[in-house]
């Protein structure tokens, strides 16, 4: 198997394993898989899904968790890391065992959280599989094609399913015993706004307009100069005082010049081609670029306006500071809940 391969087979059981999803955070239907316990794993596969044997590495209360589960979580971990996923030596300050032992635990933790949800028996997760399995047929094009790429990963059709009943016993288990209980406070919400409003500004913007004149082969000397002879001269008129808006209806060939009068619209810092920006982001209200060579001709740009950055108000971003302020009440929670469950539990690590 080549790189390309392996690597795809890792991103595809990575992503069709993925953990449970924070109520409230959006949900993502293919594959199945919702965004993950922010704060348990990102990227943790579930565990004892497929048909793979291996010796089993730790047992909790009696269910064997198996080295293949084990390898495949180290493997998503090291990706969680940000690391390439060629073989490389562990990075100096994160050692290859403290990597093993940190999947291991969340493997655990992943499993308590499972048998735990079992107890409950939440009413209609069964129809809930089979409508997530069906989006999921459906967005792979048939169950040929979806057949096809669980092979790639030694899935089935069935291992998808219990992948998906996993991960549903799992969060509504969270939802029931922790994320149903966070409350947040109209005076939390105000001093997270008040202590982070740096993350909450809008970026500097500008009105802005533009007249192009294409070129029509760049291979043709004469094309390119008879273009920007004509670019030329419309600035020299633009900048005399000429209503642009005109000039941009009589001279532009931009298809929507005519009905627009060259209106670019709003246009914000970082939305636009870097090269663009800066010239655009350099002139101020009123302001008239030089023609502006680009691989579609030469373009002359107007400000009509400009905006600095402002903070968005905190009405606009409420439901941003109420989902990460929960996150980080639920992570207390769920890190809580995990130990009250390990010490329940009868947990054994079994030596390699």
């Amino acid at each position: 198997m080549d790189n390309t391969d392996w690597s795809f087979k890792l991103e595809y059981r990575t992503s069709m394993m993925q953990n449970p999803a924070i109520p409230g955070s959006p949900q993502v239907s293919a594959p199945i898989i919702l965004t993950g316990i922010v704060l348990l794993l990102t990227l943790l596969p579930s565990v004892a899904v497929s048909n793979q044997e291996g010796s089993p590495v730790a047992t909790v209360n009696g269910i064997p968790l198996n080295r293949s589960d084990l390898d495949c979580a180290i493997e998503t971990t090291l990706v969680r890391l940000g690391r390439n996923m060629k073989p490389k030596p562990p990075q100096k300050h994160v050692s290859s065992e403290h990597i093993t032992d940190e999947a291991l635990k969340r493997l655990i933790d992943i499993e308590l959280l499972y048998q735990e949800g079992l107890k409950h028996r939440f009413p209609g997760i069964e129809e809930k599989v089979e409508k997530r399995y069906r989006a999921e047929v459906s967005r792979m094009g048939g169950e040929e094609q979806l057949s096809e790429a669980l092979s790639c990963v030694d899935m089935t059709g069935e291992d998808l399913k219990k992948t998906i009943f996993r991960n549903l016993t799992i969060n509504s288990y969270l939802e029931k015993a922790v994320y149903s209980n966070i409350n947040v406070s109209e005076e939390e919400l105000e001093e997270y706004y008040e202590s982070n409003k740096d993350q909450f500004m809008n970026p500097p913007s500008v009105r802005a307009r533009q007249i192009l004149i294409k070129v029509k082969t760049w291979s043709s000397t004469r094309a390119v100069q008879s273009a920007e002879s004509r670019a030329s001269m419309v600035h020299g008129e633009a900048v005399k005082g000429s209503d642009f808006i005109m000039l941009a209806r009589k001279y532009s060939e931009d298809p929507s010049a005519g009905s627009t009068g060259g209106d670019m619209g709003i246009i914000y810092r970082g939305n636009i081609h870097k090269p663009v920006e800066s010239i655009i982001f350099s002139l101020p209200s009123g302001g008239i670029s030089r023609p502006v060579r680009s691989r579609y001709g030469f373009h002359i740009f107007k400000i009509d306006s400009v905006k600095p950055s402002t903070y968005r108000a905190l009405n606009d971003v409420r439901d941003e500071c109420m989902t990460k302020l929960r996150r980080s009440k639920s992570k207390a929670m769920i890190l809580d809940l995990l130990t009250e469950l390990r010490s329940k539990a009868s947990i054994e690590i079994i030596d390699q």
